[in-house]
C-alpha cells in the first residue's frame, strides 16, 4: 500500500489525475478531525523510515493549520536535520516522541535553539495518529515531535468524571504537583466539544493534550510501524519520567534513518497574453511568453483556471503552452506519590528545550 502511494507521489500525472473530483479542500478538510481522503495539488507529505524496520510511514501535513511549524519540520527534515536522530521517549498506549538534539529529550542548554509559538486549531487534534510538536515547559516548540499511539477508545465523560473524584478525595489527598496536572487536564478536556469527544471514542488518542501542543500532521499508512515503536520494551532513564514512576527510555535505541517530504505538484498556470500594437504588414506575430512555473501559487486557495488566449493572426505556439489543470508529554497518570490511584487522565507537559 505504501509503495503505491509513494508511485503516485512520483509520478505527477497520475498524481494530477486523483485530485479533480476530492470535493473542495476548504479548512475543515485540511486537518484530521474529518476523514482524509485523496490528495490536493499543493499537499505536503512526510515519509518516516527508521533502521532496522522493513515499513515506512507517512504523514500529511497541515500547513494551512500550522504553517509555522510545517514549515521549521520540511525545512529541518530537508536538509538531513533528523537523520541519526534517536526515539528517546515510548510510553506504550499514549505517545512516542523524538527528535532530540541530546538524544534525551534535554536540549536546554543547545544555543542554536530557534524556537516558535504552539499553533492550535480546531481541526486538528491528537487523535491515534498524529503527528505533533513537543513543546517545553514555557509552552514553546523547537525540533522535538511526538506521535499518538494510543488507538483504543477515549471516553472523555468517564476521565472527566474520574478526574473529579479524585480532586475531591480528602481521605486519599493529592501531592501539589499531581493536583496540578490532573486539574490541567480536566481543563482541557472540559473544553472539548461534543462531536470531537465522540471521534475519540471511535478514534483513539490524547485529549488531554488537545489546546497545548501544536498538531501539524496525520498519519495516513504505516500504522504498523507506528503501533510497533509505539510497544516496544522500555526501561527507566528519562529523568523527568522517572521522577514519577514511569518507564520510557526504549530497551533498545530507534534511530531514525530519514524523514523524507512529498510534495503533490501545484497545476501550471498560463499568463495572459500582453497586449501589443497590430503586427506591420507582412510581419509575423511573435510567439505568447511561456508560463512562469516556479511563481509560488497559495495554498490556502483553489488553484486559478487557465486563462484561455485569443487568437491572433499566424500565432507560432510556444513551448508550455497546454500545461495541465488540476488541482506529550507524560503518561496517563500513574503517578504513585502520595499512594494516588492510578488514573488515566494525561499531562500536557512534554519533556523538551529546557528539559522540563
Amino acid at each position: 500500500m505504501l509503495k503505491r502511494f509513494l508511485c503516485l507521489a512520483a509520478t505527477a500525472a497520475i498524481l494530477m489525475s486523483l485530485t479533480a473530483c476530492n470535493g473542495d479542500k476548504s479548512k475543515e478538510n485540511r486537518g484530521n478531525v474529518l476523514d482524509i481522503t485523496g490528495t490536493f495539488p499543493g499537499d505536503i507529505f512526510a515519509e518516516f523510515e527508521f533502521l532496522g524496520y522493513s515499513e515506512t510511514a507517512t504523514a500529511k501535513l497541515f500547513p494551512e493549520l500550522a504553517p509555522i511549524a510545517v514549515e521549521q519540520f520540511v525545512t529541518r527534515a530537508e536538509r538531513g536535520f533528523f537523520e541519526g536522530k534517536n526515539i528517546h521517549r515510548v510510553i506504550p498506549g499514549f505517545i512516542f516522541q523524538g527528535g532530540s538534539i541530546n538524544f534525551d529529550g534535554t536540549d536546554g542548554a543547545v544555543e542554536e535553539r530557534e524556537f516558535f509559538e504552539v499553533e492550535t486549531s480546531p481541526h486538528a487534534r491528537n487523535f491515534y495518529g498524529a503527528l505533533a510538536m513537543a513543546s517545553d515547559s514555557r509552552g514553546r516548540n523547537y525540533c522535538q515531535f511526538y506521535v499518538v499511539t494510543n488507538k483504543e477508545p477515549v471516553d472523555i465523560a468517564f476521565q472527566i468524571e474520574e478526574a473529579h473524584e479524585l480532586l475531591s478525595d480528602n481521605v486519599r489527598p493529592l501531592n501539589d504537583p499531581a493536583r496540578k496536572r490532573i486539574q490541567s487536564s480536566l481543563d482541557v478536556m472540559n473544553a472539548i466539544p461534543e462531536n470531537i469527544r465522540q471521534l475519540y471514542l471511535t478514534r483513539g488518542g490524547a485529549p488531554s493534550l488537545d489546546g497545548n501542543n501544536t498538531v501539524f500532521g496525520q498519519f495516513i499508512s504505516g500504522m504498523d510501524l507506528i503501533d510497533a515503536i509505539g510497544n516496544v520494551p522500555v526501561v527507566a532513564g528519562n529523568a523527568l519520567d522517572d521522577e514519577r514512576n514511569v518507564q520510557s527510555r526504549p530497551l533498545d535505541e530507534i534511530i531514525i534513518k530519514s524523514v523524507t517530504i512529498i510534495r503533490i505538484p501545484l497545476p501550471a498556470e498560463e499568463e495572459e497574453p500582453e497586449e501589443t500594437s497590430p503586427p506591420r504588414r507582412g510581419a509575423g506575430t511573435p510567439p505568447p511568453t511561456a508560463p512562469d512555473l516556479t511563481e509560488k501559487i497559495n495554498l490556502t486557495e483553489p488553484p486559478p483556471a487557465p486563462t484561455p488566449v485569443e487568437p491572433t493572426p499566424e500565432p507560432t505556439p510556444a513551448d508550455g503552452e497546454n500545461a495541465e489543470d488540476g488541482e506529550p508529554a507524560v503518561t496517563p497518570e500513574n503517578d504513585e506519590t502520595n499512594d494516588e490511584p492510578s488514573v488515566e487522565i494525561t499531562d500536557p507537559v512534554i519533556q523538551t528545550g529546557d528539559g522540563g
